[in-house]
């Protein structure tokens, strides 16, 4: 069934009956929010949980992953021995992330093996205010995070996602985490002014589902915030990427000087569809460019007969997620005896060659589209009146045998004068002072830049 919801909770303890007594009332909207969180969580039935915790063990260079095969905790150093939270742990679930998050190159270890784990009460408040008195509670996985950058936790996010989507179960994602912990004197972690502008941004960010901006924060901003959260929102947006969803924010506030945030990030669809199957061209130039990256060794230069093709110039593009540019490296003419080697050849290149990149690394490889470009025959025009970038690619040559390309029909792209200007500074070629000849050129083109 996969993943059928993701909310973004705090986990103060204060909010547990027990434990808070009358300051419960002091966070009335961030407790009336978990209890709507909980009634959607009825209706959800999950089959279960997975939970990244600020509090759970942490290692500062790997992501990780519980497998144990019970859960449980208390509230007793919070003075509440009698309230707790038990789970079995999803050993399919779990093994399965971790496998997912070593193939894109995620750094991950299991934290937590054999028969029992103690929870941390960032796993505990969220779960015992969403399954408040039930009877069956769900299977359960907890992630930690790690001090490794802001890409590689959506990175994970992407692994856990792949994981959850080929899982048979409901799946309920919960990122776990408190906002600033410096909004007022008193505050404990001391005050700083600028942890309310930390607030006010990341739940901007939630509520508008705007991971670029959460990417962006400055530094010195998070530092001064003192908060506990950030991660597990760049997780999260990992998780969500690719998906049909609406973010609610149900409530925020801060009143003893932590910052408490409460949100559905209101999944419209139980998973992603499927995309439909690559073109031949596509399949094979994503061979040759992850098996490369993986240490895979060499693929087999293969097509189907019925798209082999004679030899031509091709050039492979790569893109993330987001479709920003990640490489694109090809050749003008045929190099290579087939069509298939010169797919692969490309497709390596452009992970591992283009000049304006570092080699794509193997977190990268979740989420990355692939195009590919075959080349028709160049034919000479005699000026720049004569291209058409909607149709046309445009091949530069200066008589003292420099070159430079542009493909056809790109974002930005919308005028011959446009392509002219581009292709020239592409390959530093001064059409004031260079003698040159055009060339333009037709693409038949698979996948999509």
């Amino acid at each position: 069934m996969s993943l059928i919801g993701c909310f973004v909770t705090p986990h103060p303890p204060l909010l547990i009956p027990g434990v808070g007594g009358g300051k419960i009332a002091e966070a009335k909207a961030t407790a009336d929010a978990m209890r709507l969180l909980a009634e959607r969580t009825t209706l959800l039935e999950p089959d279960t949980v997975v939970i990244m915790s600020p509090h759970a063990p942490l290692d500062r260079s790997f992501m990780g992953v519980s497998a144990a095969e019970e859960h449980a905790g208390t509230f007793r150093s919070f003075g509440a021995p009698d309230v707790g939270f038990k789970a079995s742990g999803e050993f399919e679930l779990a093994g399965s992330i971790r496998h997912a998050a070593e193939s894109s190159g995620v750094p991950v270890r299991v934290f937590a093996t054999g028969r029992h784990v103690d929870l941390d009460h960032g796993v505990l408040v969220p779960l015992a205010l969403l399954f408040p008195g039930t009877s069956k509670s769900p299977k359960l996985v907890v992630l930690s995070f790690s001090y490794l950058g802001s890409e590689v936790h959506v990175a994970f996010g992407r692994a856990v996602a792949s994981a959850i989507d080929d899982h048979q179960e409901r799946v309920l994602f919960v990122a776990s985490g408190d906002m600033s912990h410096r909004l007022i004197p008193g505050a404990p972690a001391g005050y700083s002014p600028r942890g309310a502008d930390f607030d006010r941004a990341v739940v901007d960010a939630v509520g508008s589902a705007d991971v670029d901006a959460l990417l962006a924060m400055p530094r010195d901003l998070v530092r001064e915030a003192g908060e506990c959260g950030l991660r597990s929102l760049f997780t999260m947006f990992g998780v969500l990427e690719g998906r049909d969803f609406e973010p609610e924010v149900l409530s925020y506030e801060g009143p003893f000087g932590v910052g408490y945030l409460v949100a559905d990030m209101g999944i419209r669809a139980a998973a992603p569809e499927h995309p439909p199957a690559e073109h031949p061209l596509v399949a094979l130039a994503r061979r040759a460019a992850e098996g490369h990256v993986r240490g895979e060794g060499a693929v087999e230069p293969s097509l189907p007969s019925s798209v082999s093709g004679a030899p031509a110039g091709v050039f492979v593009s790569l893109h993330r997620p987001d479709g920003s540019l990640r490489g694109c490296v090809g050749t003008v003419a045929p190099t290579q005896p087939s069509l298939a080697e010169e797919v692969v050849l490309s497709a390596v290149s452009a992970a591992t060659r283009d000049p304006r990149f570092p080699p794509l690394a193997l977190h990268e490889l979740l989420g990355l589209k692939v195009a590919v470009d075959v080349l028709g025959e160049p034919e000479e025009v005699a000026a720049v009146d004569d291209l058409d970038p909607s149709q046309y690619g445009l091949i530069v040559r200066t008589d003292d045998g420099r070159q430079a390309l542009l493909l056809p029909d790109l974002p930005g792209v919308d005028t011959a004068e446009q392509q002219f200007r581009i292709t020239c500074q592409k390959g530093r070629i001064d059409p004031k002072a260079d003698g040159y000849r055009l060339y333009r050129f037709r693409v038949t083109r698979y996948g999509s830049h």
